[in-house]
């Protein structure tokens, strides 16, 4: 049963996304945060694009982490931001002026906020994971920091560096290469939701990181409509506030500040936000999950999103 499910699946999904390749893999997966491999489901179909196709997603039993049941392999995710992503979500390979005006404030007032605090150097560097364009790194560079971004997709990436001369580069954050201890600030805006394999990503961000180094995550946090579109096929991972402090304590960051507040404005409604610092204290997060202290039950998980389907459709 479980095979003909992952077989239909990447019939329907290769057909969907154009990528036909038939030795891409789809394998079951087991949670990101602790490893286990008893999950519920909460939804069969999800939104591909403007319709819904069967992919899917469950929560962890033991941790309350949400993701998608299936995953493809390393080169499927490579292929799909490298050449299908931009077509098939904005149906533009090239950003809009409406895009690069909103990264560019949402980055401005990320720095701003990090700037009044937290404790951020005169100079540093500073490194963007996912960055699109690189326009979150402009408020460093403009005071004279060192600054990195990378992202997958080749031509957002081209864009920011002829047009506004950032320094990025198009790879997957799993291939970053960077001298340990070296940045003073990480920001993973949105983009912990696409990776391949977070916590090697993490791992990364880790190692890279100086002592107390910043660490800021974004994430789609609260659905603003119906589960069916939160839940949509190219986010293979649905974070909570619970959760981003699980994957920060995992990988040896400390939250300072985990919130709902809109730190980088409102155009982006729903997001949730954690930064941390790393520290030197390893965490068991087994320990910290089995004992209760960080679990989200899946009754709160049912009736988060039964709250915001009654909010969005008036009746709240």
């Amino acid at each position: 049963m479980k095979n003909q499910e992952i077989t239909n699946i990447k019939k329907e999904y290769l057909k969907f996304t154009k990528l036909n390749k038939p030795n891409y893999s789809l394998e079951e997966t087991n949670c990101d945060i602790c490893n286990s491999k008893k999950k519920i489901l909460l939804s069969k179909k999800i939104l591909w694009g403007k319709i819904y196709g069967h992919m899917p997603v469950v929560s962890c039993e033991e941790c309350g982490y949400i993701y998608q049941k299936y995953k493809f392999d390393r080169n499927f995710n490579k292929d799909f931001y490298a050449k299908t992503y931009r077509e098939k979500i904005f149906k533009n390979p090239t950003p809009s002026k409406n895009f690069l005006k909103d990264q560019k404030l949402r980055g401005k007032l990320l720095f701003d906020f990090l700037k009044k605090n937290f404790n951020i150097p005169n100079k540093g560097r500073a490194l963007d994971v996912g960055c699109s364009v690189g326009l979150f790194l402009k408020p460093y560079e403009n005071i004279g920091w060192d600054c990195h971004g990378n992202d997958p997709d080749k031509g957002f990436i081209n864009y920011g560096k002829k047009n506004f001369h950032l320094n990025l580069s198009d790879e997957q954050a799993e291939n970053m290469k960077f001298k340990k201890n070296f940045f003073d600030i990480t920001i993973i805006m949105g983009s912990l939701e696409h990776c391949y394999d977070v916590n090697k990503v993490m791992r990364k961000c880790y190692d890279y990181s100086k002592k107390k180094g910043i660490l800021v995550l974004e994430a789609r946090g609260d659905p603003q409509s119906t589960s069916k579109k939160y839940f949509n096929h190219n986010h293979y991972r649905y974070f909570s506030l619970n959760s981003l402090e699980l994957i920060m304590l995992k990988h040896g960051f400390e939250p300072v500040l985990t919130t709902r507040y809109p730190i980088t404005g409102p155009s982006r409604k729903g997001s949730i936000f954690c930064i941390g610092t790393k520290t030197k204290k390893k965490i068991n997060i087994k320990s910290i999950v089995n004992s209760g202290k960080k679990k989200e039950s899946l009754l709160s998980i049912k009736f988060k999103f039964k709250y915001f389907e009654l909010l969005n459709k008036g009746k709240i």
